[in-house]
């Protein structure tokens, strides 16, 4: 399954510096990832100029059931480092979710 099959990867927010005019989905890259109890925090570069910004990815609705360990998965994926937000909606996680019984189990290829 790709990202965007499980996550909701959210647009750039605000610069950290308040100096950027236009920080988008393809000109930053991934430099770190925090975790919270709802979103990996995804710290965002631009490499022209050294600009920053943050993003969050969230898991979907579908699959909250699978929060904490999707968040898991998420936070400590080191594949994601150096990626655009677009890039990494299109990277296949390699995880497998199935329903069986009403239950939603979770596990990796």
């Amino acid at each position: 399954m790709k990202i965007k099959e499980i996550f909701t990867v959210g647009d750039m927010i605000q610069s950290i510096g308040g100096l950027a005019t236009f920080l988008d989905r393809d000109n930053c890259q991934i430099k770190n990832k925090t975790k919270n109890e709802n979103a990996v925090v995804l710290h965002m570069k631009r490499q022209s100029d050294g600009e920053e910004g943050r993003a969050y990815l969230r898991v979907r609705g579908e699959f909250s059931i699978t929060t904490n360990q999707l968040l898991n998965w998420a936070f400590t994926s080191e594949r994601i480092f150096g990626l655009s937000l677009n890039q990494l909606n299109e990277i296949e996680t390699g995880l497998q979710i199935s329903s069986l019984n009403g239950n939603i189990t979770l596990s990796q290829e």
